[in-house]
């Protein structure tokens, strides 16, 4: 019987377990369906609709429908971008439809807008973010460079020396001195530019460019402000430690192609043989030391693999009441040429807390940074001839010359006049023999202290005291041994200059902020207080004859002298500022700076610098509610400022006695006093006024953003130096004085896109495109034009336009010649034929005129990001066009006379079986002139370019998958990968002068990185 009911009981669990086996099948296949919708109830078009917990999934179709098979018990997540993502548990039900609140992340961010904060949607003045996640992939020693094609509007221009702070321009040129942004680094303005400091530490970067958003910091802000937030610690959050790293190899991958043994020989004995001079004995097969066994590619020699490597440790975390966060950084980079330098090596230190209770707030930052830099040998102060930089040196030396010679004081080769008869630099040994480094030491500290004095629920009152400190040394050493690197190329004399800099820079600032926020206002009101100092100390040592090569400094030499020099300066402002906000639909800024300054005499050191700024946030209108399905948001907004600068050097204004001056009074020697130096006592602020008008919107809430804007500025009274005739007898030959006019307009754009294509896919795109027309509106003193070298500035049009000679091919007969205005010193067949454009029978300076642009007119940048579950993909490429180069490496290759290595375009010289050529025959006399500044072909070259600067490939490794590790990402990563362009230099982007801006005076190739690292997170 027992046995039975065993039995019955086992076999009605079975049939259970059976039934429930069934019932589960049945609930897995049960259907659910619903309809998405946003907040202004409109369907929603390729929501996510997933099984949460799995991969499983559907997406909403054109109606906002879905329909999905789940169990009963499971749940639903419904997600899309620009939209807080939203679950829902099924619990039997059949149909669940779900509306999905817009996600405004991006409206709502918070963005530092200098001595405080806005939200991006309340921003009325011109502020780019720069998005930092990118730039993390990005390999370099500053910021400055990793700025370039970032944001419209900012140009930055530099080249490929380790260690070298590119030139970073917002909106163009817009004075004729120091150009520089101010940078502002956890709210304290810094001295100078921060080369010294590490951006793996940035949290955040905001770029002002127009007179609204920049007025606040008034003189400073003249040529735009970049905003530089740090690291920090977050609240009740334990210890955290992470760890990137990576190490890269660099490769010069633009090679100059220049001639080799035969090819240089052929063309230096043409030049000699049309001129009527003898061949060099080297290159002439009939003499004995003709030379036939040396064919030295000075590249191959010279350029080398260079590689870097960067370590960076933080530390970070917080509790209830206080945050911290502890990094250390180390950078190396070894650069690309053979010798002593170009390399960069970077220590950095920082630690960055805050603490709060009640009503109090309290932060610390303070920075250490420790560099040694090989910079590349110039020859300033140690060769004669104004030679050029050494990297064209390198290219320009002729193959016939070896690289090594045991015979020769220091053991590299060099040329010899009974033989090569050329002057040619061994830059390899030059840049191998001389030592020439640069330590800087750098401490930046920070602190403030806050107190909420009122604090109740519509009003806030807040007084803020902030303290900046920053002290720099330099030390600039140079050791010159006695070489001997051949012809034109000895030094005799051992000598030693050590120069010693210190500056510290000291500001204090008292602001008071208060807040009311009620109904439908937002009122936000600034006052604040600052002072700056700044103390700069300079001495130099300068030695001779030193004794002991390894023991080079000023006490071991046979002779020496010093000299030393300080200044001071000092900024005294008081600003105010008032943001106003109603209803999240009508914004208003209005900002006022009062600055005073030391650099000014006292009946000019004053000015006042206002700025107002509107904003319409169409999208909040009542009207416009039936356009929030497309578009999201927008806003328009138009602004006006006037912008100080005072960045000249100190005591500009100030005449110099000198009381010890001979002179003789009826044969009696006496002593008398003079003004030695020419000064403008009145000197005042140079002003800049911008107008900024412009559109923010955000598309399908939130996929597509859209920015443009039309800029307009104008300097006036623009702080320049002016040359003088030597004859007025001033130690300063170029007294600064106010001068000038200038104008910059453009049009500004800016858009991203993102794309989910699933969970796991999804992409951004996103681009910038700026223009840039300057023009000069004044030169003063009724001036009209100013001429330097190849590059005229004139009234009514841009700084620095190309200048010279017009061409009209090349003399095929001398019929031609006899037909001719004449030419200089007298033309031959196959010289350059230029064009008599006063017709006067002459061709003379009279004849120049203009030839084109040498600033960018247009600037472009590019980004692509992509992702696929744990996998990660960037492009980044940037560029700009529409102006010419005059090229110093290509021309000095490109030359008639002179003895120098040759470009293999000069193969294609005029001859008299070769007529059909627009390159001039060769002779080393060059009595027509063809170098002559001109149009000729290869003279001016086609700058536009596109940079492929960055290709980026990451993983992210599952999580845990190493013990105690918590996240793990590895990448490759190149750099400087390709650059599209017709110039025939190395970079198109090289920094130039103000006055000269279309001028490529030689400028260090940027290397092609491919680097290998890791990301950790513990």
């Amino acid at each position: 019987m027992k046995i039975k009911q065993k039995l019955f009981r086992g076999g009605v669990a079975f049939l259970m377990l059976l039934l429930l086996c069934a019932l589960q099948t049945y609930a897995q296949n049960s259907n659910v369906q619903g309809t998405v919708r946003d907040d202004n109830g409109e369907p929603l078009i390729g929501v996510a609709v997933t099984l949460k917990g799995t991969q499983k999934g559907t997406f909403t179709d054109l109606n906002g429908k879905y329909s999905i098979d789940v169990a009963p018990n499971a749940t639903l997540v419904f997600s899309y971008v620009g939209y807080v993502s939203r679950e829902e548990a099924v619990n039997n039900r059949k149909t669940i439809s779900v509306v999905l609140a817009s996600d405004n992340k991006a409206l709502n961010e918070v963005v530092v807008i200098g001595y405080g904060a806005q939200k991006r949607a309340d921003i009325t003045g011109s502020v780019a973010v720069v998005n930092t996640n990118e730039l993390k992939k990005v390999s370099s020693n500053d910021v400055g460079s990793m700025l370039a094609g970032r944001v419209a509007g900012v140009s930055v221009t530099g080249d490929g020396q380790p260690g070298a702070f590119p030139q970073v321009k917002l909106r163009g040129i817009s004075t004729f001195g120091n150009s520089d942004p101010l940078y502002v680094i956890d709210g304290v303005a810094l001295f100078g530019v921060p080369r010294e400091f590490n951006p793996n530490d940035i949290e955040s970067i905001q770029i002002l460019k127009d007179a609204s958003a920049g007025a606040i910091y008034g003189s400073r802000a003249a040529n735009g402000v970049v905003i530089i937030t740090t690291k920090q610690g977050r609240k009740d959050t334990p210890l955290k430690v992470d760890y990137n790293g990576y190490y890269g190899f660099d490769e010069i991958w633009q090679i100059m192609p220049v001639t080799g043994r035969e090819n240089y020989q052929t063309l230096n004995n043409e030049a000699r043989i049309n001129s009527g001079k003898a061949l060099a004995p080297g290159n002439d097969p009939s003499s004995n030391v003709y030379i036939k066994d040396i064919d030295t590619d000075w590249q191959k020699e010279g350029l080398k693999t260079g590689n870097r490597q960067n370590h960076y440790l933080s530390l970070n975390g917080g509790g209830a009441y206080n945050t911290y966060n502890v990094s250390l950084d180390y950078f190396d980079n070894n650069g690309t040429f053979v010798g002593v330098g170009p390399d960069y090596k970077r220590y950095t230190g920082r630690v960055n807390n805050t603490q709060e209770r009640g009503r109090f707030k309290f932060g610390q930052t303070l920075l250490f940074s420790k560099s040694h830099e090989n910079a590349l040998v110039t020859g300033d102060g140690i060769l004669a001839g104004g030679r050029p930089p050494l990297i064209n040196d390198l290219v320009f030396a002729i193959p016939t010359m070896p690289v090594y010679d045991p015979n020769r004081l220091g053991g590299f080769g060099g040329t010899a006049s009974e033989i090569h008869d050329a002057i040619s630099l061994n830059g390899i040994g030059f840049n191998s023999l001389i030592t020439n480094y640069t330590d800087v030491q750098r401490t930046f500290a920070t602190a403030y202290g806050s107190a909420d004095i009122v604090k109740q629920d519509h009003h806030k009152l807040t007084y803020k005291l902030n303290f900046g400190y920053d002290f720099l040394t330099y030390r600039n050493y140079q050791f010159v041994p006695k070489f001997n690197l051949g012809y034109f190329f000895p030094n005799e004399i051992a000598r030693v200059t050590d120069t010693d800099t210190k500056t510290e820079n000291k500001v204090i600032e008292n602001t008071l902020t208060y807040q009311f926020k009620q109904y439908k206002h937002t009122l936000d009101v600034l006052a604040g207080q600052m002072f700056e100092n700044t103390t700069n100390l300079w001495r130099k040592g300068y030695a001779e004859g030193i004794q002991d090569n390894d023991f080079a400094n000023l006490h071991n030499s046979t002779s020496s002298n010093a000299d030393s020099n300080e200044w001071e300066r000092s900024l005294l402002s008081f600003l105010g500022r008032v943001n106003y906000n109603f209803d999240e639909r009508y914004l208003l800024s209005a900002t006022v700076r009062r600055d005073e300054s030391s650099r000014f005499a006292k009946a000019y050191r004053v000015g006042y610098f206002p700025s107002a700024a509107l904003g319409w946030r169409i999208s909040n209108e009542s009207f416009f509610k039936g356009l929030k399905p497309v578009v999201s948001d927008f806003k328009l907004r138009a602004s006006w400022g006037v912008l100080g600068n005072d960045n000249i050097g100190d005591y500009a204004y100030q005449a110099v006695l000198n009381p010890g001056i001979v002179y003789s009074f009826n044969g009696t020697r006496v002593l008398g006093t003079i003004q030695t130096n020419e000064v403008s006592e009145s000197l005042k602020w140079e002003e800049r006024e911008t107008f900024n008008a412009g559109f923010d919107a955000q598309f399908f809430n939130g996929d597509l953003t859209l920015s443009a804007e039309y800029y307009r500025s104008t300097s006036r009274d623009i702080l320049v130096a002016i040359p003088i005739p030597l004859s007025v007898g001033s130690i300063n030959s170029q007294p600064v004085v106010n001068a000038g006019t200038l104008r910059n307009t453009g049009i500004e754009v800016s858009a991203d896109y993102n794309y989910r294509v699933n969970d796991d896919w999804n992409f951004t795109f996103g681009a910038n495109f700026s223009t840039l027309q300057n023009k000069v509106v004044s030169l003063g003193d009724g001036v009209q034009t100013r001429i330097d070298g190849a590059f005229r500035t004139t009234v009514g049009k841009e700084v620095g336009r190309h200048y010279g000679f017009l061409t009209d091919g090349l003399f095929q007969s001398q019929t031609e010649i006899a037909a001719h205005p004449v030419q200089f010193g007298g033309a031959a067949v196959g010289d350059i034929k230029f064009v008599d454009r006063n017709k006067d029978g002459f061709i003379n300076d009279a004849d120049r005129t203009d030839l084109g642009s040498g600033l960018p007119s247009v600037y472009y940048g590019f980004n692509f990001t992509a992702k696929y579950k744990d996998f990660d993909f960037t492009l980044f490429a940037s560029g700009a066009g529409d102006y010419l180069i005059n090229s110093r490496l290509y021309r000095d290759l490109m030359h008639t006379g002179g003895d120098q290595n040759y470009h293999q375009d000069m193969v294609n010289r005029w001859t008299s079986v070769n007529t059909n050529t627009t390159i001039p025959r060769l002779s080393w006399d060059d009595l027509n002139h063809n170098w002559e500044n001109s149009n000729r072909d290869g003279w001016l070259q086609d700058g536009t370019y596109l940079r492929i600067n960055t290709i980026s490939l990451g993983y992210q490794l599952p999580k845990n998958l190493i013990k105690g590790v918590e996240k793990a990402r590895i990448f490759a990563t190149g750099q400087n990968v390709y650059t599209f362009q017709k110039y025939k230099g190395y970079n198109p982007d090289y920094s130039y002068g103000v006055f000269t801006p279309g001028l490529d005076n030689g400028s260090y190739p940027k290397p092609r990185v491919i680097m290998f690292g890791v990301q950790l997170g513990f």
